[in-house]
């Protein structure tokens, strides 16, 4: 994460680097998923996202494909190396922090859906946990 004229410049890569990702601005929420769509979509047990305004992304190198996931959201992900990279919601686009540049700048703030956790992955963090979104 880096400033430029007062506004924070967030990154991230998928894994063959054919595409670049960039959020300016505030996040405005951090939140471990565990949902079955993210971790059908992810291969992972769970995903952390990280939720920027959609004015305030940009693809700046390459292009994302997308799977629409529901009636108003769609997951983008690289065609080439098939990294898992954004949720869209109307208004809002979600970057997962495996693909950012300094993912440990953004540290996770809750749980949600925990009713569809993976029960032998043992998570010891003292975040909030919601059953649902």
């Amino acid at each position: 994460m880096t400033a430029t004229n007062d506004k924070q410049i967030h990154t991230a890569r998928c894994l063959c680097g054919a595409i670049t990702l960039e959020a300016r601005g505030s996040v405005s929420n951090t939140a471990i998923c565990h949902c079955d769509m993210c971790k059908r979509a992810s291969g992972a047990a769970f995903v952390h996202w990280i939720t920027f305004m959609a004015e305030d992304f940009t693809v700046i190198k390459g292009e994302l494909a997308f799977y629409r996931s529901g009636e108003k959201s769609k997951r983008g992900y690289c065609r080439d190396c098939g990294s898992s990279l954004t949720f869209h919601f109307p208004g809002t686009v979600d970057i997962a922090i495996g693909c950012m540049d300094r993912p440990a700048d953004y540290p996770g703030t809750k749980h949600i859906w925990t009713t569809r956790q993976v029960r032998h992955v043992n998570i010891v963090d003292d975040l909030p946990r919601f059953e649902k979104e």
